[in-house]
């Protein structure tokens, strides 16, 4: 199969150019993942409402995308200086996600006004500032009764991402830089076991939350970040077809031995495939995170190759919600908040009540994200300098398959 995702001139090699360079590489992005971008979060929209109990982890699966494309991104123009792509590259990340990001907050904002709800309140320094899943840190933490910003945890993790690997980037030589972020592919449970031992270090009360702290902490994303900035490495990228496989076959065996574990405890069959959102039991936070992140690079993987797998991905419908999947995001619980209070949906099961949240609650994110992607993320993403976005845009020899949102 030949690899769209990153093609490379066939004489360039890292260290060509001074300071260790890579050459310019003709960056295409394959309309395959924005397909994947879609599948996410529709997998996280169906667990809010009740219906994939596993749907969490599609929030993963973002973070092995925003890894693969940052990556890319990061990397791009090295004929500019240092300070020069880091000024371009925030600057074109600010104006992809603040525009909508503090309109929301400043909705809540207005809403904390109104209506005093004191833990909103207590929360705006954090959404205003992109810390919210910090919070979880401090002692006093109390998970919010309001599900209008419940999904904006990760968006913080995201943004502070960016400044870890802009940092390894900038500042590490490209051999170095590779070596990282192989090291950190397999590296994430012992940084999720180190903030598992900072909490306890640090006598955090409520050990029920502990768990909270870990799944809502940078430090353990940076596994499945680097494993989607492997792909998009071509000197690691040309090694991976036999780990993406192996990555493939060791998911399923795991998934299907804790179905069978489900029944070998009574519990039949586990809507959540034996992964709760929390992994709390067990230890299970410690390898469950990495074994779903290795599955989710090796989808992507395969996702940038020609075959069937992309022609499937890059379907137009699916491409198109993948392209709006930051607003979706962001503002699908607005509906789904609104819902939940008119009908509470039942726990438990496929409740009647569940489906018809979210058969109204999806068409209605879709939607809304749509208008806010004409009317409030298009205007600004035309202001980007240097992106990867604007490569494509002039490239003549761009197929028609080939999607230039990133």
């Amino acid at each position: 199969m030949t690899d769209t995702t990153l093609q490379r001139p066939g004489t360039g090699r890292p260290g060509d150019l001074p300071g260790g360079a890579a050459p310019a590489a003709r960056q295409t992005h394959v309309a395959a993942l924005d397909g994947l971008r879609a599948l996410a979060v529709l997998a996280v929209i169906l667990y809010h409402t009740g219906q994939l109990k596993f749907g969490w982890l599609g929030v993963p699966m973002f973070f092995v995308l925003s890894g693969h494309f940052i990556t890319r991104t990061l990397l791009s123009h090295p004929e500019l200086s240092r300070a020069q792509r880091a000024k371009n590259f925030f600057r074109n990340r600010l104006l992809r996600l603040a525009p909508l990001y503090f309109l929301f907050v400043a909705g809540l904002t207005v809403v904390a006004l109104v209506g005093g709800d004191k833990i909103l309140t207590r929360d705006l320094p954090y959404l205003w500032t992109w810390t919210w899943n910090l919070s979880a840190m401090l002692h006093d933490f109390q998970p919010t009764p309001m599900v209008l910003y419940a999904q904006v945890w990760s968006l913080g993790v995201e943004v502070q991402l960016y400044v870890v690997w802009a940092l390894l980037a900038f500042f590490l030589p490209r051999r170095w830089f590779v070596r990282a972020s192989v090291v950190l592919a397999f590296a994430g449970p012992l940084l999720r076991w180190g903030v598992w031992l900072l909490m306890d270090a640090t006598h955090f009360p409520i050990k029920p939350l502990q768990a909270m702290v870990v799944y809502c902490s940078p430090a353990s994303y940076l596994d499945v970040f680097a494993i989607g900035a492997c792909t998009a490495l071509p000197e690691v990228r040309k090694h991976l077809a036999g780990f993406a496989k192996a990555a493939v076959a060791l998911f399923a065996v795991v998934t299907a031995a804790l179905v069978a574990q489900g029944f070998a405890d009574g519990k039949g069959f586990r809507s959540d495939l034996g992964y709760p959102v929390l992994l709390a039991s067990d230890y299970e936070w410690v390898w469950k995170y990495s074994v779903a992140g290795l599955f989710f690079g090796a989808v992507l993987y395969f996702a940038g190759n020609e075959g069937r797998l992309q022609r499937v991905l890059s379907w137009r419908p699916l491409v198109r919600v993948g392209l709006i999947s930051y607003g979706i995001y962001l503002l699908h619980m607005v509906i789904l908040g609104r819902l939940f209070e008119l009908h509470a949906p039942t726990v438990h099961g496929w409740a009647w009540a569940d489906v018809g949240i979210a058969a109204i609650g999806i068409p209605a994110a879709y939607l809304l994200a749509e208008a806010s992607y004409r009317w409030v993320e298009k205007p600004f993403l035309k202001r980007k300098k240097g992106s990867l976005a604007q490569q494509l845009a002039v490239d003549p020899a761009q197929p028609p398959n080939v999607s230039v949102t990133v």
